[in-house]
């Protein structure tokens, strides 16, 4: 009988072992989960705010639903004027406008987290610039290695040149400089 019941012990403990593993993981889970909730709230409560307190916002919706209610009376005369219409496609534009602008209100300052893209993208822009335009690419070859050494060759220089006639006999010949008319 003792040989069952250390089983039975051991069984009872391993049990609540897993049941306190078990306790424990559910409450580091939902105090995870309580305080994504938290931020979640905290996130529509400042949106909340900002609705009710941003002129900018009252003014950007109440364009929107002006144009959208002239837009609207247009279409619904002669909904050819969707097509055809100028003054609705302005008001359909300047809606568009003001939905843009309320939806940039609501969601608040944007923050800057694109600077290494920014720099990256500077530096690829270089680069392919350098390699697509030979004038800057010269410019940098340039710089980087300093600049060319210029030859000049002119035609009346005074070098004499030595060739071979056919027969094996060799000549001496001066250039003289050559005078255009």
């Amino acid at each position: 009988m003792k040989t069952q019941s250390k089983k039975q012990m051991r069984k009872q403990a391993k049990s609540a072992a897993k049941l306190a593993a078990a306790t424990k993981a559910s409450t580091a889970a939902s105090k995870k989960v309580s305080k994504k909730a938290a931020k979640q709230i905290a996130a529509r409560e400042d949106a909340v705010r900002n609705l009710i307190n941003n002129e900018d916002l009252h003014d950007d919706l109440r364009d929107l639903a002006e144009a959208a209610k002239k837009a609207y009376a247009r279409v619904a005369a002669n909904p050819q004027a969707l097509l055809q219409d100028k003054k609705v496609h302005s008001e359909v534009r300047e809606a568009t406008s003001a939905l843009l602008d309320a939806k940039s209100q609501l969601a608040g300052p944007k923050k800057k987290k694109g600077k290494l893209r920014l720099f990256l993208l500077a530096i690829v822009g270089a680069g392919t610039a350098v390699a697509t335009v030979p004038a800057l690419r010269s410019k940098a070859l340039d710089l980087v290695f300093g600049p060319e050494e210029e030859l000049d060759y002119s035609v009346g220089s005074t070098s004499s040149t030595v060739s071979q006639n056919g027969n094996g006999a060799v000549s001496s010949t001066a250039s003289s400089p050559v005078t255009g008319s």
